[in-house]
């Protein structure tokens, strides 16, 4: 029998080019939910370049709220072993993030009940074998992984690794699929500390760009797609995606410029207030802040997303003779960073220290005792510069013996201890970096969804009402070579999976 495989499609539009692909490769039935907006909708209601034997758009199926079915969401719950609530409190709309609405318990209700409602009649239907997925940053698409997951659906999600320009595709974003990895003799070896440097050399995440937000968009480009925006975007079925609830053109324009403002008036005070230098000899541990709203808090560490109450908790479990030295992230500044109101709350801490967002990580990595993070890479980055590190979430690299996984915040006096007495070997780090080396592949991804950005979404300021499917598979042709490459993970990916069963099934 054929596989069915179902793809999950956004304006991040890579799944499709992978979709296109694959279709060449292999002989499967592909279905596909795309997340587009109504303009968006349009342009892909009239593409033929992938036979997709159905088709399904999310905003059709989630419409205006009502009573929500409280016994059928208890029923999901139980079903498909989920907390609706977490997921809730993950959406960065529903709270805290939306400066335009305020939800109210019954709409996210409702909201869910119809997303749930939607995603169960396609999975019935379809009953598909794999799911393609890009990383989940949204509840809706991980509340569908979350229910793939729990009917024995394969999950094939694509994410960038945390070293250089490398890529892996697994169940679960940040995770390895251990159950798949195929041992191989080591091909990296790194025995000494002058190796260690110069794979990082090679591989170090600092090099990695970071463009959100259409922020290093020029002015002079912004003009048009604003225009659009407010002319034509902006209409009645667009306000009615609750995504968009309370969002008006003067609201809008308000919004931006009001927080341009902040933003400039946030920026003067850290550069007043935060710290540009380490005091020579000071033990410290190292506590870089997470950047808000962002998937490795609220998706990954939901009970950590403020981030300032466990900068308290780490204060209050601190040594005598240690000090929490903790950095803003530099991509703060596309969220215009954060409350003066909440620096300030860190700054009265009298054993903590406030780094300015532009200082050399690299030098606190150096001269630190210990990383404590939520779900960054630098706690990675501290077994490069032999250094134990404290996650408060899953991550890939919790599998080196000097990084601890924090359960509880009661833990953390114990564990910083115990922490501050770990080595960290050069083996161990050896081994992990062969893991992934294996189970990854060379390809940059956060380069490749900006040059999709700045071909059709206008570099990420506001998306495009209309997308040319001719000008889509243009880009797919040109870049023939990544997608054949994505292709071909994908399908070594799903070999993986078939050999697995095949192997249960003799045993």
């Amino acid at each position: 029998m054929k596989d069915k495989i179902l793809f999950w499609i956004d304006v991040s539009l890579v799944q499709f080019g992978i979709a296109k692909t694959l279709q060449e490769k292999i002989d499967s039935d592909f279905y596909v939910v795309y997340d587009l907006n109504h303009h968006l909708k349009k342009s892909f209601k009239k593409q033929n370049i992938i036979n997709f034997k159905n088709e399904w758009y999310f905003w059709d199926h989630v419409g205006k709220t009502k009573d929500p079915d409280l016994e059928y969401l208890k029923k999901i719950e139980e079903k498909y072993e989920i907390n609706l609530w977490e997921i809730a409190y993950s959406e960065r709309i529903f709270y805290k993030w939306n400066y335009f609405y305020k939800f109210k318990r019954e709409e996210i209700l409702s909201i869910f009940e119809q997303e749930c409602r939607f995603f169960e009649d396609v999975l019935n239907e379809v009953n598909p074998d794999f799911l393609i997925i890009k990383t989940t940053d949204l509840h809706r698409n991980y509340l569908l992984t979350e229910m793939c997951r729990a009917r024995g659906i394969k999950i094939l999600m694509l994410f960038g690794s945390r070293f250089g320009s490398r890529a892996l595709i697994s169940s679960q974003a940040d995770t390895f699929d251990l159950h798949l990895d195929e041992k191989k003799t080591n091909s990296i070896n790194i025995q000494s500390t002058e190796d260690l440097d110069r794979y990082l050399k090679v591989h170090h995440s600092f090099k990695r760009n970071t463009v959100s937000g259409g922020m290093n968009t020029p002015i002079s480009e912004k003009i048009m797609p604003s225009l659009t925006w407010l002319t034509k975007t902006v209409d009645k079925e667009w306000k009615e995606g609750y995504d968009h609830y309370g969002v008006t053109r003067l609201g809008a324009i308000s919004h931006y410029f009001l927080f341009s403002l902040k933003g400039r008036l946030r920026k003067m005070f850290i550069d007043r207030n935060f710290k540009k230098s380490i005091n020579k000899g000071e033990k410290f541990l190292f506590f870089p802040l997470a950047l808000q709203p962002e998937r490795g808090v609220e998706i990954v560490s939901p009970f950590y997303v403020n981030q300032a109450e466990v900068i308290i908790n780490i204060a209050k479990a601190l040594p005598i003779g240690y000090k929490l030295y903790v950095k803003e992230h530099p991509t703060m500044r596309f969220r215009h960073w954060r409350d003066i109101s909440y620096y300030k709350k860190i700054l009265d801490l009298p054993n903590v220290e406030l780094f300015h967002p532009s200082f050399n990580s690299k030098i606190l990595l150096e001269n630190c005792e210990l990383v404590i993070t939520i779900s960054g890479s630098t706690g990675l980055e501290a077994a490069l510069y032999k250094k134990s590190a404290i996650v408060f979430s899953d991550v890939n690299y919790s599998i080196i013996p000097s990084v601890h996984r924090l359960t509880g915040l009661e833990e953390l006096p114990d564990a910083i201890r115990e922490s501050l007495k770990k080595e960290v070997k050069l083996s161990d780090v050896n081994e992990f970096i062969n893991l992934l080396d294996r189970n990854s592949f060379p390809f940059d991804l956060f380069g490749f969804n900006s040059k999709i950005s700045e071909r059709f979404l206008n570099g990420g300021f506001l998306g495009s009402n209309e997308i040319s499917i001719k000008s889509l598979d243009s880009f797919i042709e040109e870049e023939r070579e990544s997608f054949e490459m994505l292709a071909a993970e994908h399908i070594k990916k799903i070999n993986q999976y078939k050999k697995l069963e095949k192997n249960h099934k003799i045993t």
